[in-house]
């Protein structure tokens, strides 16, 4: 299937979403965000952009695969990144702290696979790397 020439990568296609996000329920994901985050992968699908992607992003979170939600896990905070790495899906973060009032709640693109440059350094295996689509920078097609 030819791929759609209007929308050139899946941050694009994301970004009219990115408002879609529920910031007043707190750390859950409701039901209106999982058929959103269903309906991104059914489009990237169809337009052929589950693919290996090098990808300059202005932030981005490593996060373990699996994780209790109502639990606290560990997460790697990444500044100005540049990484080659495979979506996989697009993802919700939504972090809470409990001392400052910092929170995080994005609508994200997912990779696994990754690469981090300059240096090479690659992600472990039970990682994923987040990427908020308003965070991304420049994002290319490197394989498929």
């Amino acid at each position: 299937m030819d791929r759609n020439p209007l929308v050139t990568n899946p941050a694009e296609l994301a970004l009219p979403f990115v408002e879609a996000i529920d910031t007043r329920s707190g750390l859950s994901i409701g039901k209106e965000e999982e058929d959103l985050l269903v309906r991104l992968d059914n489009l990237t699908e169809v337009a052929d952009m589950h693919a290996v992607y090098f990808t300059q992003a202005g932030r981005a979170l490593s996060i373990p695969v699996s994780f209790e939600s109502d639990q606290p896990t560990s997460y790697t905070s990444f500044n100005s990144l540049t990484f080659e790495g495979r979506l996989v899906t697009y993802s919700i973060v939504k972090i809470g702290r409990l001392i400052g009032s910092t929170s995080i709640r994005a609508l994200c693109l997912s990779f696994d696979e990754v690469t981090l440059l300059p240096f090479f350094d690659t992600l472990p295996e039970d990682r994923l790397l987040h990427v908020p689509a308003l965070a991304i920078d420049s994002m290319s097609r490197t394989a498929a």
